[in-house]
């Protein structure tokens, strides 16, 4: 199981208008699969690097 709450990661300053997510509540079970999708810059590799381990959870 994948599980992420009330997770908000930003790039540089901390403000509303840095990239990255904010306020993210995610749960995959196992054998869940589940598609990302959304436009260029809405957070889809930044959440797949938080779940990964590639950049650290705040």
């Amino acid at each position: 199981m994948i599980e992420i709450d009330h997770v908000t990661f930003t790039y540089g300053e901390n403000n509303e208008h840095s990239a990255g997510i904010r306020d993210i509540d995610l749960t995959i079970e196992d054998g869940q699969v589940v598609v990302l999708c959304g436009e260029s810059g809405c957070g889809k590799t930044t959440l797949t690097r938080l779940i990964n381990g590639l950049i650290p959870q705040l």
